[in-house]
């Protein structure tokens, strides 16, 4: 009895089926200043990380970025940052938040200097200048049509005290006004990209499969997998923010020019001096090094 149980045991092991393919799924995972392109299918799960900051809005694709904004002059150092929108398709780019403290600081002390030059690009001011303005702007997150950020400014004038200041506001890309939380919120194209559930766990619901987030209480990360109908989960990796967002690509498809926009934008953000990921693993469990910090920097 005991050598029939050994047998039937080990041909149940030699007859053991490989594990199941994934679904055959393509879609976008925009995670703070990365996005990921993901695709799979019989051969497996794979996944391409670019330094990418993605929005869509009007069934258009636009990477927002930040451009650098200089007013300064011989003896007043002025410069600050900008946010704008760059539609993939068209190449178009459009300002949708202005370092408008820098602007006021450079109008007022052309008022007060009217002879005063501007510097040109090649230009350098002086050693000893009236005073120093320097404003940054952070994306803090995209999500739906909105776009999170942060301000900073900070002034030093001569006998005087120095100012810093910080502000944060909330802009919708499609006009660049800025708008309240609460409206942004109860918008339903927000809720709709935010996906199902809270920041702990949550659920993107697609045609065949779905892509859900967990938070990983000892990484301090959100751990992302897809899954098919029946339960079965492939690992995709972990994001740092908590600002996720899903573009489906499939069902229905993207047509080729929007591809070839989203194809050449996540080649061109390699410029950026950052490293592109590009991950395929076999099998029905993939787990990349997908990392995001949710800032650009």
């Amino acid at each position: 009895m005991r050598f029939s149980t050994v047998l039937i045991l080990s041909l149940a092991g030699a007859c053991a089926l490989p594990p199941p393919p994934p679904p055959v799924a393509e879609f976008l995972v925009s995670a703070g200043d990365q996005t990921y392109w993901v695709r799979s299918d019989n051969s497996g799960v794979r996944i391409r990380g670019s330094p990418l900051i993605l929005a869509r809005t009007g069934g258009r694709y636009y990477e927002i970025f930040v451009g650098e904004v200089d007013r300064s002059f011989p003896k007043a150092l002025l410069s600050g940052e900008r946010v704008f929108r760059r539609d993939l398709t068209t190449g178009d780019s459009t300002l949708i938040y202005d370092d408008t403290a820098v602007v006021r600081l450079a109008e007022q002390y052309h008022r007060d200097h009217p002879k005063a030059r501007p510097l040109g690009p090649d230009d350098d001011p002086e050693d000893d200048v009236d005073i120093t303005a320097v404003g940054e702007t952070d994306i803090l997150n995209v999500l739906g049509p909105y776009i999170a950020l942060e301000h900073r400014i900070s002034v030093e004038r001569q006998d005087e005290h120095d100012q810093d200041d910080t502000t944060r506001a909330v802009i919708d890309l499609r006009n660049g006004k800025p708008v309240e939380l609460d409206h942004m919120l109860r918008d339903p194209s927000v809720q709709e990209a935010a996906g199902e559930g809270g920041l702990v766990n949550r659920r993107w619901r697609h045609d065949g499969y779905d892509v859900i987030s967990r938070y990983d209480t000892l990484r301090k990360m959100n751990a992302l997998a897809l899954r098919d109908r029946r339960g079965r989960e492939w690992k995709l990796g972990l994001v740092a923010t908590s600002f996720v967002q899903i573009f489906w690509l499939d069902k229905p498809g993207i047509d080729p020019q929007t591809r070839h926009a989203l194809a050449r934008a996540f080649n061109d953000a390699t410029a950026y001096g950052e490293t592109i990921q590009q991950v395929s693993r076999k099998g029905w469990k993939v787990k990349p090094p997908i990392r995001a910090t949710g800032r650009q920097t």
